[in-house]
């Protein structure tokens, strides 16, 4: 039996926003609500600072998804 090829890396990155710290725990569910578009980890709790690890092919869409989130993001590194 012939071996199987490897699977390509996916290419991703971070993406770092800015939401009141109360909105944190909702701002998770919400994304994660999304399944698997993003991964979600609080860098700062007490500043609100989150980073989002997005594929380079749910990159547009969590974008999308930012501007329509019922709390105020702040995205902090924008192209």
């Amino acid at each position: 039996m012939a071996e199987m090829p490897p699977k390509p890396a996916q290419q991703g990155e971070t993406l770092f926003v800015e939401i009141a710290p109360a909105d944190i725990d909702f701002f998770n569910k919400l994304i994660e609500g999304y399944d698997n578009l993003a991964l979600v980890t609080t860098l700062d709790a007490k500043l609100g600072k989150v980073a989002l690890w997005v594929s380079e092919y749910a990159k547009k869409d969590i974008l999308g998804i930012l501007k329509c989130l019922p709390i105020p993001v702040k995205l902090l590194n924008q192209e």
